[in-house]
C-alpha cells in the first residue's frame, strides 16, 4: 500500500557516502516519467548530475544549501515551455483518444486550457503545476528504494530571479534549450546514520477536508 511509503518520508540532507547504483536511479525516473500530466502534455525534462564541480554550482544555485552539494545525485527538473506551442501542443492533444480537431480547436481556444492564452507566467505556472507531479512520484518511489530525497525548492530561476549570473552559468554548464527552464531540484542517496526521522506535522483532518461543501466535516 503506496500511503505507507507516504506516511513515512521525509526530507533527507544527511546523505551517507554510498553510492546509489544507476538503475535504482532509472527507477525513480522511470516514476517521474510516468506521472500524470494535464492532457498528457508531460512538459518536463531530468538532468542527472553526478559530477562533484557540478553539483557545487548546483549548491551556489540555492544560495549554498550544503546538501545539494553533499548528496550523491541531484536531478535537474526541467520545465519544457515548447509543450504549449500551439504546434507541438495540438498534436499532444489529437493524440488522445476520442479527440477531433474540432475539439483540439476548442481547447487551443480556451485560456482554461491553453496557457499561452493568459501570456509567460501561466505558461511557467501550468508547467510547474505539472512536474510537481512526477516529483512527488519520484519521492516515493525513492523511498521505496530505500532512498532518502528532498526537494530543493529555494534557488535562482524564473520564478524567483534570485543569483542571475549563477542561474545564466547553469543554463550554459548543463546546455538548457532556450524554451526550458530549471524549475527545481531533487536530491538524492542514501540517509547518514546521524540522519534522524523527524515528527511528521500536519494540520489536522479537520483544517484541511470539508464533504460536500467547505466547512462541513459530516461525510456524505
Amino acid at each position: 500500500m503506496v500511503l505507507k511509503e507516504i506516511t513515512r518520508r521525509f526530507s533527507v540532507r544527511n546523505f551517507s557516502d554510498k553510492e546509489l547504483p544507476d538503475e535504482i536511479i532509472k527507477n525513480i525516473l522511470e516514476a517521474g516519467r510516468l506521472a500524470p500530466s494535464w492532457l498528457n502534455t508531460q512538459p518536463w525534462h531530468f538532468i542527472v548530475v553526478k559530477d562533484p564541480r557540478n553539483k557545487s554550482l548546483l549548491s551556489q544555485l540555492t544560495h549554498g544549501q550544503p546538501h545539494v552539494e553533499s548528496a550523491p545525485v541531484v536531478i535537474i527538473c526541467c520545465g519544457d515551455k515548447d509543450a504549449w506551442e500551439e504546434e507541438i501542443y495540438r498534436k499532444t492533444i489529437e493524440s488522445k483518444e476520442g479527440i477531433t480537431p474540432e475539439r483540439a480547436d476548442m481547447l487551443l481556444k480556451s485560456p482554461a486550457f491553453n496557457p499561452k492564452l493568459k501570456g509567460d507566467d501561466a505558461v511557467t505556472f501550468r508547467t510547474l503545476e505539472q512536474l510537481t507531479y512526477a516529483i512527488a512520484y519520484m519521492t516515493v518511489e525513492a523511498d521505496t528504494n530505500g532512498v532518502g530525497a528532498c526537494i530543493i525548492g529555494g534557488m535562482g530561476n524564473e520564478l524567483t530571479g534570485s543569483v542571475p549570473e549563477v542561474y545564466d552559468l547553469a543554463r550554459k554548464t548543463f546546455e538548457i534549450p532556450e524554451n526550458s527552464m530549471i524549475l527545481t531540484l531533487l536530491t538524492l542517496g542514501y540517509p547518514d546514520e546521524s540522519q534522524q526521522k523527524p515528527e511528521k506535522t500536519r494540520k489536522s483532518v479537520d483544517d484541511v477536508i470539508s464533504w460536500g461543501f467547505y466547512g462541513n466535516k459530516v461525510i456524505k
